[in-house]
């Protein structure tokens, strides 16, 4: 199947159901003289480009749970985005706009159990999955160093998700998509970028719905936090501030290898993400919040009960205090203090690895998800929150939901509980694909679900049986909306 598009044409294959257009090139490749610098709109070609394998993923250093770590490419240049349809016959259908997740560091559009194909098929959208850059290359800020030019290096993973959805907004009719019904979804670091999105005014009517699956508006950076990453950053590369411009022309695995060492002293998945620059994103996150000045539209958002732990299977483990303390400096930077007393608090009731997996889920995640909830709700934000508890006998983890969206969930929870786990998880991709196509989540799959705000807090919980309930969130006031920080 050939299709004519803005730079050329291209040619993509028929599988699983519906055509697939992989690796499509949407900006100049970020290498060489462009390193560092916010995307640049990908030039014409001559001839017809074959799409019918994937592009290169951002370079990194993959994941063990990323199965085909060995067989695939990884790349500086690897600004592509892939399609799914299930025709080109010039309907125009809702667009899905998937972020991947991996903190910011990690993570692909080609990973195995993310196709496309596998939430079009049935449902008569178009899937569209951009690569964004991850780790320095994507987020490293430099601004103060490089000079004015390289002002916006704290946030070019999210100007290349921009220029990815002006790609669709230019395009996904040439696909059977329509423009103007394009829900933005993501998980993780994926619903982190959901919700800078939201605050980031160059992004405004790009999107018109939101998912945002384990993530809220708690990975976004002051200017001295990432001031200070980058200086641990370049203690790793073995450079100086002063030498800092040998990054410009480094090889790319030494940028990695980079991110490796730096992890030592501060987790990497805390140390990559957007920045308050006053420039892509706000300078004081919490106050354009309050003045309502975001991208305000439709929106869904959750977390697990037990994203990082604690797992209620596992046998208890004892904890040296003094490594606890170790773990939440490399974790929350200065912001230690607080999940330490929490921790303390858990310990009279708990073993020590118990009480670490629930301040690490409450504080990474929950905290985040409560307080931008109550900063919205008092918006009149339209908003629908949900928590997964369904744990398909073993537990309701990180990424449980994500997985049940792609139906590739864990097949042990298809063993031990078939049909919970089948129904659980066809209600939630069915509540989510309706979001996608309506703008609102309710339908007969799942009991009403109704939108949170200050005078209905409710928010559906996702176990067997389905239900709602009505909550408060209520956040610690002395923890930050910013996670990680360092002073």
């Amino acid at each position: 199947m050939k299709i004519s598009i803005q730079n050329g044409i291209i040619q993509g294959i028929y599988e699983h159901g519906c055509l697939a257009f992989k690796g499509i090139p949407y900006a100049k490749p970020p290498v060489k003289e462009l390193r560092f610098l916010p995307p640049q709109p990908c030039e014409d070609w001559h001839g017809v480009l074959d799409c019918s394998r994937y592009g290169p993923r951002p370079i990194q250093f993959p994941p063990d749970y990323c199965l085909d770590k060995d067989s695939a490419v990884y790349s500086e240049d690897c600004l592509n985005l892939n399609v799914w349809t299930p025709s080109v016959n010039g309907k125009k259908r809702p667009v899905l706009f998937n972020i991947f997740g991996g903190g910011h560091m990690s993570g692909s559009n080609s990973e195995l159990g993310s196709e496309g194909y596998r939430l079009v098929r049935d449902n008569d959208i178009v899937f569209v999955s951009p690569n964004y850059r991850v780790g320095a290359l994507g987020f490293l800020y430099l601004g103060h160093l490089l000079g004015k030019s390289y002002e916006s290096t704290g946030n070019l993973g999210l100007l290349d998700l921009i220029l990815a959805l002006k790609w669709v907004r230019n395009n996904i009719s040439h696909f059977g998509g329509d423009p103007n019904q394009v829900t933005i979804v993501g998980q993780s670091a994926g619903g982190k970028l959901v919700m800078d999105l939201m605050l980031a005014p160059a992004a405004k009517g790009l999107f018109h719905r939101a998912v945002a699956m384990s993530g809220a508006l708690q990975s976004i950076k002051d200017i001295q936090t990432e001031q200070r990453l980058t200086k641990n950053f370049l203690n790793a590369m073995g450079l100086t501030e002063e030498t800092a411009k040998e990054l410009l022309t480094c090889t790319p695995e030494a940028i990695v290898k980079g991110q490796e060492e730096a992890n030592k002293v501060y987790f990497k998945a805390e140390s990559y993400g957007a920045t308050a620059d006053g420039i892509t994103l706000p300078l004081d996150i919490e106050a354009t919040i309050d003045k309502g000045h975001f991208n305000s539209v439709p929106l869904i958002m959750g977390h697990t009960l037990q994203e990082l732990g604690p797992d209620p299977n596992a046998k208890p483990e004892q904890i040296d205090i003094k490594e606890i303390k170790r773990r939440l400096i490399w974790k929350f930077g200065d912001n230690w203090r607080v999940p330490f007393r929490a921790y303390k608090e858990e310990l009279i009731s708990h073993s020590s690895d118990f009480a670490y997996g629930t301040i690490a889920t409450r504080f990474t995640y929950v905290e985040a998800y409560l307080r931008t909830a109550a900063y919205l709700a008092k918006q009149n934000q339209k908003l629908w929150l949900y928590r997964w508890d369904y744990a398909g006998g073993l537990t309701a983890c990180h990424s449980s939901d994500n997985e049940a969206l792609f139906d590739r969930t864990d097949p042990e929870k298809h063993r031990l509980e078939p049909e919970k786990t089948s129904k659980v998880g066809h209600c939630f991709r069915q509540a989510v694909i309706q979001f996608v196509k309506t703008g609102d989540p309710n339908g007969e799959h799942i009991p009403q679900w109704p939108s949170f705000s200050e005078t209905t807090p409710m928010r559906i919980i996702f176990d067997y049986p389905i239900r709602t309930e009505t909550f408060q969130p209520r956040y610690t006031e002395d923890f930050p909306l910013q996670v990680f920080r360092l002073e």
